[in-house]
């Protein structure tokens, strides 16, 4: 759908899930387009249970990525799950448990192959 590009572009390449205090009415004037749009295209297109569960799917990607990188391997989970846009290490590792089904540092060893 055309009126995704431009929250797809705000989210993948701008990484506008990062920034604290996002809301999707923040999301939604960015993209410019209407708050219940996005919020159905959120919910019923994209099949996402709430706004905050479409933005953790970012968040919990770029951690992933960083928590798999021998570059990072000496970065504090604490600081990866800040940056990547969670506010607090126990809301980071509920939802990246949910879907690892792991915690971020049982993650973190296994990728590193420990």
């Amino acid at each position: 759908e055309e009126q995704l590009e431009p929250v797809i572009r705000l989210v993948e390449q701008e990484g506008i899930y990062r920034e604290w205090g996002m809301t999707i009415g923040k999301l939604a004037s960015a993209a410019e387009i209407p708050e219940y749009r996005l919020r159905q295209m959120i919910n019923s297109g994209l099949g996402y249970r709430n706004f905050n569960d479409f933005l953790n799917r970012f968040r919990i990607e770029e951690a992933s990525r960083r928590l798999s990188d021998p570059s990072e391997a000496k970065i504090p989970v604490l600081t990866i799950a800040l940056e990547a846009g969670f506010r607090s290490i126990s809301t980071f590792n509920k939802a990246f448990k949910e879907i690892h089904g792991i915690t971020p540092t049982a993650y973190r060893k296994q990728q590193m192959g420990g």
